[in-house]
């Protein structure tokens, strides 16, 4: 059960990370001015520090360097940047992130940046996935501790366990910016209210949860599109149409409603067909022209019957369609004596089901069956 709450509860898994963390939060930190008498810093030492160490252009580095005036020693930026080489950043990433905010340089290591990296760590970030999520989400760099084990908490409910969060965190760009009260939870409050359960929220999300991340009035005007479009709250392809819709804009759906109809459907069945099975619209034209004229002139389909069974174009044409057509239009002559067999069930039947009842039911009578089976299927021609 997804649960949120304006009072986020932080396990007691996370709190050892939040010791000493909560009066420090991630905003830079300053180091302290020089004691009177010893030696200050040269007065443009950090711009000639931020071409040589980070690699910026000197230009860049002039101005980066106008937020860094009051550390007084290398050693600070030295700290930094010796600490993300040793977790797996190379230049190029110290290069980016200096380049995005230069002001992470006076950042204390302790305090800030190692319980970041534990919780990380912990989750199973390490090596390449760790370097991964922090320049996919740099905020993470930016933001206090407590507030960054707060969202990974969401996103742990969303998506139900770590393997998946980390899956989704490794896939994802820039997602641990947005908003749990203002953006996150009013979406789940909108989805919920359409009737759309937790199961398929959290379907959906584990396929593109980067749909949860947009304007909640956004999410509004989508789900009122699909509303128009007669797709029904209550329908099982609900939370798909609004997948569908979110992928494919207004401009898109127009000229996929106009391609459609130079394959000989009509406006009806198209709408009815995308409300079967919104995700064939995701599908490039150039494809479901060659999915529909295989259909029709090597399987036998109308285009009407396309239009109804609008499964059909989800499915694979090489590894599919023309393999299974291949091996069933020389069953029928060997079995059916020229008989006719529906080709949706033939086709949307799992592998399993299909060797069962096209193939292993007949094989006591027809052996060649088996080698036949396995040849329509070993060639990658098409027809």
């Amino acid at each position: 059960m997804l649960k949120l709450s304006s009072s986020l509860s932080i396990p007691s898994f996370y709190l050892p990370y939040l010791v000493g963390a909560v009066h420090c939060p991630s905003t830079f930190t300053t180091a302290v001015a020089a004691a009177a008498g010893k030696l200050s810093a040269e007065p443009h030492f950090m711009a000639d520090y931020l071409v040589a160490s980070c690699g910026l252009s000197p230009e860049k580095a002039a101005k980066a360097s106008k937020s860094l005036r009051r550390i007084t020693s290398r050693q600070q930026p030295d700290s930094v940047l010796d600490f993300f080489k040793k977790h797996g950043f190379d230049d190029s990433h110290l290069k980016k992130l200096v380049y995005w905010n230069p002001r992470w340089l006076a950042f204390n290591v302790e305090k800030t940046l190692v319980p970041k990296f534990r919780v990380l760590h912990d989750l199973g970030f390490t090596g390449p996935d760790l370097t991964h999520i922090v320049m996919s989400n740099p905020v993470i760099i930016d933001h206090t501790l407590h507030h960054i084990v707060s969202k990974i908490q969401v996103w742990r409910g969303l998506l139900g366990s770590d393997e998946h969060l980390k899956k989704f965190f490794k896939g994802n760009r820039w997602l641990l910016g947005p908003s749990i009260e203002k953006t996150i939870q009013p979406n789940l409050s909108v989805l919920k209210d359409c009737g759309i359960s937790d199961q398929r929220i959290t379907l959906l999300l584990k396929d593109r949860p980067g749909f949860i991340v947009q304007k909640p009035d956004a999410l509004r005007a989508l789900i009122d599109r699909a509303k128009g479009l007669g797709v029904h709250p209550g329908s099982t392809m609900f939370h798909w149409a609004l997948w569908v819709l979110y992928k494919v804009r207004q401009e898109k759906f127009d000229a996929k409603l106009e391609a459609m109809r130079g394959f000989g459907w009509s406006e009806a069945e198209f709408l009815a067909a995308f409300r079967k099975a919104p995700v064939f619209l995701t599908i490039s034209v150039s494809t479901l022209r060659d999915k529909i004229d295989f259909l029709v002139r090597e399987a036998g389909c109308t285009p009407s019957y396309v239009a109804r069974n609008p499964v059909l174009l989800t499915l694979s044409l090489a590894k599919r369609l023309i393999p299974r057509n291949r091996y069933l239009e020389a069953l029928k002559s060997k079995v059916l004596h020229g008989g006719q067999y529906d080709v949706r069930t033939a086709m949307v039947s799992s592998e399993k089901r299909f060797l069962q009842y096209y193939v292993l039911r007949h094989v006591d009578k027809f052996p060649e069956l088996n080698e036949l089976y396995a040849e329509s299927f070993e060639r990658k021609d098409a027809l």
